[in-house]
């Protein structure tokens, strides 16, 4: 079967697909958020949202991406008892866990959200049961059902909410915060109903809870790195440079991320792919694979970055004229993310290989990157001294896992690899 008529590009469109609607809903909302709540209010919205979602990747332990490998493998032994019991606990674990992490992220965010800080109560859980889901869904091969809850539903539920009642009345923050958690409450719910647990026998053969937490660890640290590395400028930034530099800042770093559209739409669906190849042996299908992605995303993302270089300037003084001054920063942010996709699904790969402690390291080292070059040329520079750290960032976690794929797996990962093989065989 060609590659490109496969499970994997059908996921990618789907992907793709949900990624570029999620988009479009992300931006209806922060437009009509602004534009009715002010500066302040809308500023509280996130803040909340942002906490309970940081404190959500601290609460799901890791075990949502545990989940993308172990569930691809049940299923290639044919093993339903083991995939249930595994959703099981986890399941278990992350309500469970996630219910600490929200209050003890409520009670260090209440001093500053005063009356509206309960809600990350709430809303922290929630948001690491989709999170998980998410995961687990993947594994399965559900590559709609994964992503639709969260990326889809819950902006579309939200935004519909917030037209209603403000055609009914005014809308303030704390009314706005309820109408998003009853939105991520009904997206929890549906991603519960599409990756619930069947009643098959819990097998003997699982692993003890301590195993799968061990197994969970690097994923667990790579998630919060992760989430960390998108926010670490912003606090920064709060800290040491201007309220206008971080808004700069913010505005840059999103439009920056158009560049990983394809990459993201790509990576999704090769999961379960890499780690079924992986498992049998199949050394040669995975280094092709990842090379052909490679190839595909890196062409996306130049192309979406010419486009940025051209339209640029009008793009971001849709957000008004103070933001105009974001512009050097978006194209440094922009080139470091072409470093990245060009890469490759090195992550994914890594880590369905049995190597996501090297991610894991790899996301600590450009942390340290990040906040040695932002100590140095935030307080200087502001956002694109900010831009320029976190480049430094990505640039050092892409060298990383590229040697570590090359090293340690034996790997030929690369858009120009990838190029020769659809040169030989086109994308079969």
């Amino acid at each position: 079967m060609r590659w490109l008529h496969g499970r994997i590009a059908r996921g990618s469109v789907a992907t793709l697909a949900i990624r570029l609607t999620a988009l479009g809903l992300g931006f209806l909302q922060t437009l009509i958020l602004a534009r009715l709540l002010g500066a302040d209010s809308y500023g509280q919205v996130v803040s909340v949202v942002s906490i309970a979602t940081l404190a959500a990747w601290i609460g799901v332990l890791g075990l949502n991406s545990l989940a993308v490998r172990e569930i691809a493998r049940f299923r290639l032994r044919g093993d339903a008892a083991a995939e249930n019991g595994f959703l099981r606990f986890a399941l278990f674990a992350v309500a469970a866990f996630a219910s600490f992490a929200g209050l003890a992220a409520w009670a260090l965010a209440a001093p500053s959200l005063p009356g509206i800080g309960r809600w990350i109560l709430v809303l922290t859980p929630m948001i690491a049961v989709i999170l998980f889901f998410r995961g687990a869904s993947l594994g399965q091969g559900r590559v709609i059902a994964s992503q639709a809850p969260l990326d889809v539903l819950r902006p579309a539920l939200f935004l519909s909410a917030v037209t209603i009642v403000t055609i009914s009345g005014s809308l303030g923050a704390p009314t706005a915060i309820a109408l998003n958690t009853a939105a991520f409450a009904a997206a929890m719910i549906a991603a519960l109903l599409l990756g619930r647990p069947s009643g098959a026998e819990v097998p003997s053969t699982l692993p003890s809870g301590a195993g799968l937490l061990k197994s969970a660890l690097p994923f667990y640290l790579g998630g919060v790195f992760a989430s960390l590395q998108s926010e670490m400028m912003v606090l920064m930034l709060t800290v040491l440079s201007t309220p206008e530099q971080t808004g700069l800042f913010q505005i840059a770093f999103r439009l920056s991320t158009l560049l990983l559209v394809v990459r993201l739409a790509i990576d999704v669906p090769l999961g379960p792919r890499f780690s079924a190849s992986w498992e049998r042996g199949e050394r040669e299908d995975v280094e092709r694979l990842a090379s052909l992605s490679a190839a595909t995303s890196t062409v996306s993302a130049l192309l979406i970055w010419f486009a940025l270089f051209l339209l640029g300037r009008p793009l971001i003084s849709l957000f008004g004229p103070d933001f105009v001054a974001a512009q050097d920063s978006l194209m440094v942010l922009a080139a470091a993310q072409i470093l990245f996709v060009s890469a490759g699904p090195l992550p994914v790969l890594l880590n369905m290989a049995d190597r996501s402690g090297v991610v894991t390291w790899a996301l600590a080292g450009a942390q340290v990157v990040q906040v040695l070059f932002g100590l140095f040329l935030v307080p200087d520079m502001g956002a694109l001294g900010a831009a320029l750290a976190m480049s430094a960032a990505i640039a050092a976690w892409t060298l990383t896992m590229w040697l570590a794929t090359r090293l340690s797996l034996g790997l030929k990962v690369s858009p120009l690899h990838g190029l020769l093989i659809y040169a030989r065989r086109g994308l079969r």
